[in-house]
């Protein structure tokens, strides 16, 4: 059976204007596609009732599941529930339990909620409520032969609560039985997009996956869609494709280097990263990775994120002591060549790497990234390995 085709509809003035950014969109779509669902349309209207009335009779016409976000607010410009209504051909029923809840909630902040909450108690009569365990706007479902429609407020945090509660377990039965596509994801750098593209064209010419492309300096990524009923008649075009692409494959999927780096940093108890190549970069990408997985009882130190002196002692020279990695990011040259140096007290490995092109002092960003990302790599594969550029 073909996937449900879905369309996510994101209403309020302050995303169609750009001063917020609809990350709820990207967040439903992705997991949609973990659902077995086929999202097609993202669409993305102001808090006004043509604008939202076209965008529901366009979404309608080419979806079997529509998910509506935001506009479910106490304020004038929350018009959502009644657009909708409307637009179904329904009334507006006060719900009790939702006015309860809020009430609790503001209970236990001491205050008394304000008669416009209830304006969040109303919804179409023959829809069914959904709980929303993070906040005051309870969601609400719709459906008829044609169309299901799921109708939630605008805070990401509020939409994650109430998919996980009411909304995942009913998609993934309905997409039980669907053939969706799969979908395989590679990681690279040192390559321009235009030559990964001839190199995925040339590997899986003669089949029918479905290829896609997505620059994010200073990697390019790489997607490949197949029916789940297909993967095993694809394999041997997938594995080409990997082996057509490991010169510069980073990882694959979900697979972050910099993650399979701080794993490497669990051997050790300090480790202290001298860095006169990426101005920073380097940092910056280990202070992120950090924050998520971290290292328990690992003391780490970041130095010189400028050109170093050279009278500083460096690697070369100093001893590590016993649980201590010294690694250190050089300084560019002018050909493009920077060399790596990882320094523990049985291991002392260095090796030069490459940027894929010429310098460019007007990108100076782009390269910064390139020589924090190539170093990262080639560490997160050992020591005694070389990082193909």
């Amino acid at each position: 059976m073909e996937p449900l085709r879905a369309s996510i509809l994101t209403i309020g003035t302050e995303v169609s204007t750009g001063q917020i950014v609809n990350s709820n969109a990207a967040w439903i779509a992705d997991q949609l596609v973990n659902s077995k669902m086929n999202p097609v349309w993202h669409l993305t209207v102001p808090d006004d009732e043509r604008e939202m009335l076209d965008a529901l009779n366009l979404a309608a016409a080419r979806s079997r599941l529509l998910f509506v976000t935001g506009g479910l607010g106490p304020t004038t410009d929350d018009i959502t529930r009644q657009v909708i209504s409307r637009w179904w051909g329904d009334t507006l029923e006060f719900q009790p339990g939702s006015w309860e809840k809020i009430i609790q909630r503001f209970q236990t902040l001491g205050i008394t909620p304000p008669e416009s909450n209830k304006q969040q108690c109303y919804f179409p009569s023959q829809a069914r409520v959904l709980d929303n365990p993070a906040g005051t706007a309870d969601a609400f479902y719709l459906q008829r032969k044609d169309l299901q429609i799921w109708v939630l407020p605008g805070p990401p945090e509020e939409i994650k609560a109430i998919w996980n509660t009411s909304i995942q377990r009913q998609l993934m039965e309905l997409g039980r039985d669907s053939d969706a596509f799969r979908l395989f994801r590679w990681h690279l750098i040192g390559k321009s997009e235009s030559a990964v593209g001839e190199i995925v064209e040339a590997a899986i010419a003669g089949s029918n996956l479905v290829s896609g492309y997505r620059p994010h300096a200073p990697y390019i990524e790489v997607k490949i869609w197949c029916r789940e009923s297909e993967v095993t008649h694809h394999q041997p075009y997938l594995e080409k494709l990997n082996a057509a692409l490991s010169p510069w494959l980073i990882g694959r999927d979900d697979e972050d280097s910099i993650d399979q780096l701080l794993q490497r940093f669990r051997a050790f108890s300090r480790i202290i990263v001298k860095d006169c190549g990426s101005t920073g970069a380097f940092a910056d990408r280990l202070g992120q990775s950090w924050k998520k997985i971290g290292v328990p009882g690992l003391r780490l130190e970041c130095r010189d994120h400028f050109p170093c002196s050279a009278t500083e002692p460096d690697s070369e020279t100093t001893r590590p002591a016993p649980g201590e990695l010294l690694l250190e990011i050089q300084p560019v040259q002018e050909d493009g060549t920077w060399t790596i140096i990882w320094r523990s007290e049985h291991v002392n490995r260095q090796k030069t790497l490459k940027l894929p092109y010429r310098r460019d002092k007007l990108r100076w960003d782009r390269e910064r990234r390139f020589i924090s990302e190539m170093t990262i790599a080639a560490w997160s594969k050992g020591e005694d390995q070389e990082l193909i550029a």
